[in-house]
């Protein structure tokens, strides 16, 4: 009795992430049967973030429940060769995990003071010109592990329109694209003229602070603009990846989302209870890129 309850204990953070995309980069289930301790983050110092944007991501999970939108809090780091594309509370949490190992906290402690940070959040990585001429990802797919994968940094084929706009009190421009399956409107300011822009964006003449599909399913717009006043590193955290190419990636997460019931039992914890593998059958999958 004693060991079934402690298994079902330890289910319980691997369920809490598979069902409120709670992402907590070192709360693995080794086996079914023990918690990995935490260690402290392996940083590969990559450049120094001059300019940072913070970002609102918003999208649709569902596309038969279209008022059902998420969100994220992003963050884009531009530095002097390359750019870093990736959850503003995962950058904040992540300096806060080395500062509680130092403090030699236990894992229940430093999951709880982590979590309120990790709730919710993307595990996704973007790093621009990283190798030089190629853009570098990584992510994590559920109950299966971390991944990385490059591609060449293609630029989004632009078309210049002639509306304008203010944004965050800058003058922007409008310019429109067709990019990985999907219609782009986007707001541009020539007043910060870095050619950058939210997740995989790039190739205006300035920087994007706003850009949508024609769908409404997809929006990033900028909602803070600030130069550091101290030095901050962008990063590279070393981690155990699945080094693998973009296509495989697209095709093991697709799978994890038609049936997420596979790979939990994949990780060693077996469905006895008929509610639980009922929630557990498929789930909606709305990904931003539509084709390569």
């Amino acid at each position: 009795m004693l060991k079934k309850m402690k298994k079902n204990i330890l289910l319980l953070p691997l369920l809490f992430l598979l069902f409120s995309n709670t992402y907590c980069q070192t709360i693995t289930l080794n086996k079914g049967e023990n918690l990995r301790d935490f260690e402290p983050l392996k940083k590969q110092i990559l450049d120094t973030c001059f300019l940072s944007i913070q970002y609102r991501e918003m999208y649709v999970p569902d596309t038969l429940n279209f008022q059902n939108k998420k969100e994220y809090y992003m963050l884009l780091q531009i530095g002097k060769h390359l750019s870093k594309f990736s959850d503003f509370f995962i950058i904040k949490s992540d300096s806060i995990l080395n500062k509680l190992i130092e403090e030699r906290k236990s894992t229940p402690e430093i999951i709880n003071q982590l979590m309120p940070y990790r709730k919710g959040t993307s595990s996704i990585n973007i790093f621009k010109n990283y190798p030089v001429g190629n853009l570098t990802t990584t992510d994590k797919i559920p109950l299966s592990g971390n991944y990385k994968f490059s591609e060449e940094m293609t630029k989004p084929n632009w078309t210049f329109e002639k509306r304008d706009t203010i944004i965050l009190g800058y003058n922007c421009k409008e310019a429109t694209s067709t990019f990985r399956g999907r219609n782009y409107t986007a707001w541009y300011t020539e007043e910060i003229p870095i050619s950058d822009g939210p997740w995989k964006f790039w190739g205006l003449p300035g920087l994007i602070l706003k850009i949508y599909d024609t769908k409404s399913e997809y929006c990033f717009e900028a909602s803070r603009i600030e130069k550091p006043n101290v030095t901050v590193d962008i990063y590279f955290i070393e981690k155990d990846y699945y080094n693998t190419t973009k296509k495989t990636f697209d095709k093991q997460l697709r799978s994890f989302y038609d049936n997420p019931g596979v790979a939990l039992e994949n990780s060693g914890v077996k469905i006895v209870n008929d509610e639980l593998s009922k929630k557990i059958k498929s789930r909606p999958y709305n990904p931003i890129e539509l084709s390569e």
